[in-house]
């Protein structure tokens, strides 16, 4: 049952649903149903578009989870208390951070590859060569033979 209730269950097997179902009928008491529960409905407000609406259901959200005796999402609804704004953010962009994370992987990158070089326009010309993918095969032959 660990990996039934740690998967979506809208992605469940009718097997495995029948089964988490009757468990979360069973044990409703049981604070591991209660924190499936909790974090179905965090996963149901963050499916939602309208930012007042995902607003005041966060704030109802983590209200009801603070009251309750289950201390580990207590834990994750103090840090979507903190992070609030962002999450309504994101809720309103759905944007990520991931184009920036994998340009810094590139600054990184070129960084290692100019190690010794002290000067910033070398290491800026390092990542134009890495982020740039340039063809330099019409340059140099042997270059399209290189694994890249």
């Amino acid at each position: 049952m660990r990996w039934t209730l740690l998967k979506d269950s809208r992605r469940l097997n009718a097997t495995a649903r029948a089964d988490l179902d009757s468990l979360i009928g069973e044990i409703t008491t049981k604070r591991t149903a209660r924190a499936w529960m909790y974090r179905e409905q965090l996963r149901e407000i963050l499916n939602r578009k309208q930012v007042n609406v995902v607003r005041a259901m966060l704030q109802q959200w983590y209200t009801n989870v603070a009251r309750s005796k289950v201390e580990p999402m207590k834990a994750v609804a103090r840090l979507v208390r903190a992070h609030l704004e962002g999450i309504i953010a994101w809720a309103q962009t759905r944007a990520t951070n991931g184009f920036i994370e994998a340009l810094n992987g590139l600054f990184q990158a070129a960084k290692r590859k100019a190690r010794g070089y002290g000067r910033f326009s070398t290491i800026r010309t390092v990542i134009f060569l890495i982020a740039g993918k340039l063809d330099f095969s019409q340059i140099n032959p042997h270059m399209a033979a290189q694994p890249t």
